[in-house]
């Protein structure tokens, strides 16, 4: 299958160019609810907006929800807890968009496919109750919580440091396509000890690590921060993610020739962690700024695609 990047709104592509049960893996990595507009680091002109208000397409987007049969009861009955809850709020107006949204994803996984949806604690737990209304109450299935914690950026004086990402792991079924990964987790001392024998650790300049199963805490991570870390070019974007992170998932639930879509792919560390692992991609973005990012790393990374508009 050709590579495809795709200029537009994610909604009206998936329902007019992805396919019921064609897609192996989704991740998503959508706006937080933040209440900001994000700005290139580079360029300073505005990557993308996550301020949401509540307005005449928020309206029309409810209305259907609770109108179209392919929602099923379950969502349209949470969706209306939710507004007697929040009201018609901006808070809604969010969780309203990605439920549209969520339900095509659902749609367009394969039997074997998984979603990760990547968020944080400001709205996380609303959407899990919508993953399970759309996934749990449709043979799907919940599979982990996992807690992305790093220790970039600053901190407070009046909470605890907010030093986490929530990445949200649902399968179409119960049974989709998992591989255990393993990460090297440092050691103090050269040799550790199990319950029957001790066993040698692997040296790295001058430390030693231990192969772990990794677990749903992910603490060996770090974001890219301002200047970028390790393999990852600070490409300007100003929530790019992490190669090792995107990898971490793409091997986890996919197979070689697998087919990935990011459907908010930003600066398309997806895209390009897809194609060094050998899968396929589709990438979606409405930002001007975020497709010109991807298509530069595409590029540079001789990447072969299909422009869409």
């Amino acid at each position: 299958m050709e590579n495809q990047l795709f200029l537009g709104e994610n909604l009206e592509i998936l329902q007019k160019f992805i396919q019921n049960n064609s897609i192996d893996l989704v991740y998503i990595d959508p706006p937080f609810n933040s209440n900001r507009n994000y700005n290139s680091i580079d360029t300073k002109n505005q990557a993308f907006s996550d301020i949401w208000k509540w307005n005449n397409d928020s309206e029309t987007e409810f209305l259907n929800i609770l109108n179209q049969p392919h929602f099923s009861d379950e969502t349209k009955l949470l969706i209306q807890s939710f507004e007697k809850f929040l009201k018609k709020s901006n808070l809604f107006a969010y969780l309203v968009s990605l439920t549209l949204r969520i339900n095509e994803i659902f749609r367009i996984l394969k039997p074997t496919g998984s979603l990760f949806l990547h968020c944080n604690p400001t709205a996380s737990h609303y959407l899990k109750l919508i993953l399970d209304a759309i996934f749990c109450c449709n043979s799907g299935t919940f599979r982990n919580e996992i807690i992305w914690g790093y220790r970039t950026g600053g901190i407070s004086k009046q909470w605890f440091a907010r030093k986490h990402d929530i990445i949200l792991f649902y399968a179409k079924t119960a049974k989709p396509i998992f591989h255990q990964q393993n990460y090297l987790s440092p050691q103090k001392y050269k040799y550790g000890f199990g319950k029957k024998h001790h066993y040698e650790l692997i040296e790295k300049n001058g430390q030693y690590f231990k192969n772990s199963v990794c677990r749903d805490i992910w603490d060996d991570i770090d974001s890219i921060g301002t200047l970028g870390r390790k393999n990852d070019v600070r490409n300007g974007y100003p929530t790019q993610k992490p190669e090792n992170l995107l990898e971490r998932i793409i091997k986890s639930a996919s197979n070689e020739k697998s087919l990935i879509l990011d459907a908010y792919c930003g600066s398309g560390t997806t895209l390009i962690v897809a194609a060094k692992l050998n899968r396929n991609f589709i990438g979606i973005d409405n930002s001007e700024t975020a497709i010109y990012t991807s298509q530069k790393r595409l590029t540079d990374a001789k990447i072969e695609y299909k422009l869409m508009k």
